[in-house]
């Protein structure tokens, strides 16, 4: 009886984060997707990791702003601004470092987003006219560092896929509702990881049900600090 009114919460929220594991259910890979907002943590298991899952969870609804990994389902939620979760995006900037350590561009990608991640977490130690100029000055650095030619394979599928989702990559700087990565998703997630390499699988489709509906109970109210 729980959970609709929170599936309700998520689709009036503002900001969403989702991600999304594997899951086996009675001997076959499912996923399990994750949800969650300021307010609601909402849990689903499903036979499917494509964009209908999101489409189904939100009915409809548009929020402002879709915080996730680049996964094309995600990147296909219905928002009006995505951003990319930095973590992710810093993890495969350092892959990139190890195999190149001489490259100059991953290394330098990789110190533009951790110094926003960084102006994100002291904007309110700056005045407003510091802290536009700082944004103007990350802004055009990163311009700079996409306009450069690079050899390196890896690095220009990153370059490339920077230059697809622009307009992705620093909404945190403009919202102060809007954080850098989507950690939080993960986190809420990770139960399940440890449950999957643990015990392995849910027997049934109604056990995979009933844990997301458990969950999506706990994980809400700890966030709301009540009682499950």
């Amino acid at each position: 009886a729980q959970v609709a009114p929170i599936r309700n919460e998520i689709q009036q929220s503002a900001v969403v984060h989702c991600d999304e594991t594997g899951s086996r259910v009675a001997g076959q890979n499912w996923y399990e997707w994750v949800f969650n907002s300021v307010r609601a943590v909402f849990h689903v298991i499903r036979f499917d990791r494509s964009v209908d899952v999101i489409q189904d969870v939100m009915a409809g609804h548009m929020v402002d702003v879709w915080v996730s990994d680049c996964y094309s389902a995600q990147v296909k939620a219905p928002a009006r601004y995505r951003q990319l979760c930095m973590a992710h995006q810093l993890r495969q900037l350092q892959a990139v470092i190890d195999r190149y350590p001489g490259s100059f561009w991953p290394k330098a990608m990789q110190t533009l987003f951790r110094s926003a991640i960084h102006l994100h977490h002291r904007r309110d130690q700056l005045s407003p006219p510091e802290y536009e100029a700082q944004v103007r000055r990350l802004e055009h650095l990163c311009h700079w560092l996409l306009e450069r030619s690079l050899e390196q394979e890896e690095a220009r599928r990153l370059q490339k896929r920077y230059l697809k989702y622009r307009n992705c990559l620093f909404v945190f700087l403009y919202r102060t509702d809007v954080d850098p990565t989507n950690n939080i998703s993960e986190r809420y997630l990770r139960p399940s990881v440890i449950h999957r390499k643990i015990i392995g699988c849910f027997r049934s489709s109604w056990g995979a049900e009933a844990y997301a509906a458990i969950a999506s109970v706990i994980h809400t109210a700890a966030l709301n600090n009540l009682s499950p």
